[in-house]
């Protein structure tokens, strides 16, 4: 088994050579006699135990805890204070700081030893868990996307008038929001963790569609003016389903995206659309964000009354709307991608999920199986 490695980073070469007959036989021991030097061997080895010398010139073991605890390649690697300080309240500001031991000079080998293996031994149970949580946070997002997928798809089936509008509003989504995530505008407002559920929420956005009744859904000809306002209820639907939904779980961040999306996505920038009439910036921006991507899609697919209008016409109709339907940050933004969204609407039949999603190819196409098993419980 290969031997653990440890980086003593000590100015006095006696310490070192001590540290080194001490533990040279069960550990690599690598010796770094300034910072610098340390940082320098930290530079292309990780090591897995460090001992600092706390009193230095120039830079001291604090300084080096510091910039080991900030910087991410090193903030994981365990830290023991080795020197001949005793000062208490020295010690208490090292575990303050992040070590993970204090030993003072002179040391008693037997002890060093076996204090260094049981920091590596805790360090590695640590990682371990740490993969485990991981794995197992990577298996709920898994299952997170499953169920949008499928959720999504069971609305889609539902409104047979718009065939893969759910892979392709996601598609234009997560473009466009990935692009927004980069810009000084709206970063802020876009953190990582929000632009991920937010991704994963956009193929839900008509998720409410589900309670509306097919002979209005499914209508092949115009909405009467009564017929219309039925469709509407579809975004106070899909809101108040996850309303629910985040009084039950314990990812309310993931629900309240879910929530903002699904109710406000017909909103316009002028108050003129449709739940509750908000205007400008009370439109929350993740509804702004997709309320673009799905009129854009709506102009670029083919319906039972329409034919698809290419990509130059569907940008030109979406930039009049500018400072009316939509935010006009946002249209300038969206037409400052024009080239990607075209790529989109040209890849849209390829794209599998794995490039838009965490979800093997097979999922949005098994969306087919869903839909047969709702025709089937329908034939029942």
């Amino acid at each position: 088994m290969d031997k653990k490695t440890i980086l003593i980073i000590d100015d006095v070469k006696f310490n070192i050579r001590a540290a080194q007959d001490v533990l040279g036989e069960e550990f690599k021991v690598i010796g770094a006699l300034s910072a610098e030097a340390g940082f320098k061997v930290l530079s292309h080895t990780i090591p897995d135990l460090i001992l600092l010398d706390i009193i230095m010139p120039e830079t001291d073991g604090h300084q080096v805890l510091k910039i080991l605890k900030t910087t991410p390649r090193f903030m994981h690697i365990p830290v023991i204070f080795l020197t001949a300080d005793s000062n208490y309240e020295t010690e208490v500001e090292g575990f303050n700081e992040g070590i993970v031991d204090y030993i003072t000079k002179p040391f008693v080998a037997d002890v060093l030893k076996k204090r260094i293996q049981t920091q590596i031994e805790l360090a590695e149970y640590q990682r371990s868990m740490e993969d485990k949580v991981k794995q197992k946070v990577a298996e709920i997002e898994d299952m997170y996307d499953l169920l949008a997928v499928s959720f999504a798809a069971l609305a889609e089936y539902r409104d047979s008038t718009t065939g893969g509008h759910l892979k392709n509003t996601a598609i234009y989504f997560k473009a466009f929001i990935e692009h927004l995530q980069d810009c000084d505008r709206y970063m802020d407002q876009l953190n990582p963790a929000i632009v991920s559920k937010a991704i994963r929420s956009a193929p839900l956005h008509d998720v409410g569609k589900i309670a509306i009744s097919d002979n209005v859904l499914r209508k092949p000809g115009s909405l009467t003016d009564n017929e219309f306002e039925r469709i509407k209820l579809h975004s106070v639907i899909g809101g108040e389903l996850f309303s629910f939904i985040g009084e039950k779980v314990s990812d309310k961040e993931f629900a309240d995206i879910a929530y903002v999306i699904c109710r406000y996505h017909h909103e316009k920038w002028d108050g003129t659309g449709y739940p509750e009439g908000l205007s400008g910036t009370n439109i929350p921006l993740l509804a702004r964000i997709m309320s673009i991507v799905d009129v854009y899609d709506a102009l670029t697919s083919e319906r039972p009354y329409k034919k698809a209008f290419p990509h130059e016409k569907a940008m030109a109709m979406i930039a009049e709307k500018s400072g009316t339907d939509f935010d006009p940050g946002l249209t300038n933004e969206f037409l400052n991608i024009s080239e990607k969204i075209a790529e989109c609407l040209r890849t849209k039949e390829e794209a599998g999920s794995e490039k838009y999603f965490k979800l093997p190819k097979h999922i949005f196409e098994d969306v087919k199986d869903i839909h047969s098993i709702t025709r089937k419980s329908e034939e029942v």
